[in-house]
């Protein structure tokens, strides 16, 4: 029974207008981003740029921090970006005269006039700082307390600031050295054999996407059977509430794999084309393994929500909530996307076919992601079940009784 109802939810899928506009998005999303991709080769003596390096020691990052912070203290503004968009902060004249007294308690520097030297003498230096110079730190300060000043002044900020803490890392950037160029291709060769970097640029591309569409696929198919009166119809069938809503669950979750599959097919070709004959020891099942691990789970917790929502309520809630979740996991993970800071984020981010390291260290944290959006899906499915069979009972019909209100009301 189980198996024929999965395979008619994939063909009723397959005739929806909706899914084919998921697929044809997904496709535009992949050539638009990495179309153009090529594999790297191995870096050589004498290039002219290795690319670029994010973070470094507690000291580095502490000076281009408060280099930051002392400009922006100096021009009276802050900016931030609380939800992703960006805001300009002009705090209030208790508020700024506090900034001015971490400013000093962090740099010794008091005054807009000894800032402004700071400055001067600190530009030309060769670290790269976005927007900012390096400014010293004042002896004796530790990072830990660092640390809470920044946190004090990113909540007077409201949030969203680059004294956050998940922020404060990638306010260093430098220029790679060949030596650390090698270094990351070597470990790219050898612990990822090429293809487990390129499938990992590969799920952050695609998670993006796969956090939002999932929704829309689950709340048509479910506003299509209401509307269709497959309610009525199936109810009087022998088939289990647990086999139709998990034949339809599991239908949608095939049916969107299957294109990002079929995706993934092109970087994999291009991974092997580039190792062949180099004696590259390359792992053909990288893609298959990181999308169902990496991309599954998200894909799992975004068809979820839809599923529960629109049983529930017979509504387009889901789409909504979904939107407001993924607007903020999309926006929040800016800080974390050269990998390693995966927390717990519907969307894990890596938006490098490097930083081995990260990935590896970090691999305990996102393997309990990824097991926690799985098991939160499962219970939505669960919820899902319970909800559909006490509407086959005839115990539940929200919508019928939020509209039998509003008519009740209307006509009195």
């Amino acid at each position: 029974m189980f198996l024929s109802l999965l395979a008619k939810k994939c063909r009723q899928t397959m005739k929806s207008m909706i899914y084919w506009l998921i697929v044809v998005i997904l496709v535009v999303f992949y050539f638009s981003q990495l179309g153009g991709m090529t594999i790297d080769e191995k870096p050589e003596p004498g290039q002219e740029n290795y690319g670029w390096t994010y973070g470094g020691n507690e000291t580095d990052i502490m000076e281009s921090v408060l280099g930051r912070l002392v400009s922006e203290y100096l021009a009276g503004t802050y900016t931030t970006y609380p939800i992703g968009f960006y805001k300009s902060v002009t705090p209030s004249e208790e508020e700024q005269k506090r900034i001015g007294e971490i400013v000093e308690e962090t740099t010794g520097l008091s005054g807009e006039g000894d800032i402004a030297d700071a400055i001067q003498e600190a530009e030309g230096g060769a670290q790269v700082i976005y927007g900012s110079s390096p400014t010293q730190v004042k002896k004796g300060l530790t990072y830990e307390r660092f640390k809470a000043f920044m946190q004090e002044v990113d909540d007077i900020l409201g949030g969203g600031s680059y004294y956050a803490p998940d922020s404060l890392e990638t306010s260093v950037s430098q220029p790679k050295s060949y030596e650390e160029a090698l270094e990351d291709y070597n470990s790219l060769i050898e612990n990822d054999h090429l293809t487990g970097g390129y499938a990992r640029l590969f799920c952050d591309y695609m998670g993006i996407l796969l956090g939002i569409l999932p929704v829309f696929l689950a709340v048509t198919r479910g506003l299509r059977d209401r509307r269709s009166k497959m309610q009525e119809l199936i109810a009087s069938r022998k088939a289990s509430s647990a086999c139709i809503i998990t034949s339809r669950y599991a239908a949608m979750l095939i049916m969107i794999m299957v294109p990002v599959l079929l995706l993934s097919c092109i970087p994999l070709v291009q991974c092997l084309q580039s190792a062949s004959g180099t004696g590259i020891q390359t792992d053909v099942l990288a893609f298959v393994k990181y999308s169902f691990g990496w991309l599954l789970p998200t894909v799992m917790a975004s068809a979820g929500v839809g599923l529960v929502l629109t049983e529930l309520t017979d509504t387009a809630l889901g789409v909504l909530v979904q939107i407001a979740w993924w607007f903020l996991t999309i926006f929040g993970s800016m800080n974390s996307m050269h990998g390693g800071a995966y927390g717990w984020s519907l969307v894990p981010r890596h938006n490098t076919v490097y930083n081995y390291s990260g990935f590896h260290e970090n691999f305990g944290q996102l393997a309990a992601n990824r097991g926690l959006y799985a098991a939160f899906s499962l219970l939505l499915l669960a919820i899902s079940i319970f909800i559909y069979t006490q509407k086959r009972k005839g115990r539940l019909d929200i919508r019928g009784k939020i509209f039998g209100n509003l008519k009740r009301k209307h006509k009195a």
